[in-house]
């Protein structure tokens, strides 16, 4: 099975179509935290990069935050929650549509020289991170793998347990590598390979 980039592409261009509220300062600084840990990590993140970010005193980034696990758990239920909004929108009535739609969601999180996947992110620290925010993050795979096994059992593909976590682990690692090698070809050939037969 291919991936139809058309497709990735139309599916990414609608779900950028989001009603845009005005944000709080919690909001702001979850904002700021994430752009920070997709682009150079949660270890290299400080309160103090974030107070001159939002434009407040490292104080006040405390007081909405006492402590960095504490920002790095709101920082993941948030991505999580927004991600699972997105997979909530895909139809999955066919297949082959649906499972691009889902890698449209990856391949939007991969920005070469600026961001990935916060869990991704998240995943590859998660030696030197809380218990919580490890808990979360595992969620956050368990929910991706949850949604992939619901679609393949649906559609009679066998093995829908491990098909759903090869095809988790192999985007994210993608990514990871692709990020690292400067180069997107390497997502784009990981995707088309996990997928591939699957709705053949």
């Amino acid at each position: 099975m291919g991936i139809d980039l058309k497709t990735v592409n139309s599916y990414l261009s609608i779900s950028r179509q989001m009603r845009v509220s005005p944000m709080t300062m919690k909001e702001k600084i979850l904002e700021a935290a994430e752009k920070r840990v997709r682009g150079a990590g949660f270890a290299e993140m400080s309160f103090r990069d974030l107070a001159g970010d939002v434009g407040i005193k490292s104080a006040s980034v405390h007081y909405h935050f006492p402590t960095k696990p504490d920002l790095g758990e709101a920082l993941v239920a948030r991505y999580a929650d927004r991600f699972k909004a997105e997979l909530e929108k895909i139809p999955t009535d066919n297949l082959q549509s649906a499972l691009e739609a889902f890698v449209g969601l990856y391949a939007k999180a991969l920005v070469l020289g600026e961001s990935i996947c916060l869990c991704a992110v998240m995943g590859a620290e998660a030696i030197g991170l809380s218990e919580n925010i490890n808990a979360r993050t595992k969620a956050f795979f368990g929910m991706n793998k949850a949604w992939l096994e619901t679609l393949l059992s649906r559609h009679g593909v066998e093995n829908e347990r491990e098909t759903a976590a090869l095809i988790v682990a192999a985007l994210e690692g993608g990514m990871i590598v692709a990020s690292a090698s400067k180069d997107r070809s390497i997502f784009d050939i990981v995707a088309k390979a996990a997928l591939r037969g699957i709705a053949a």
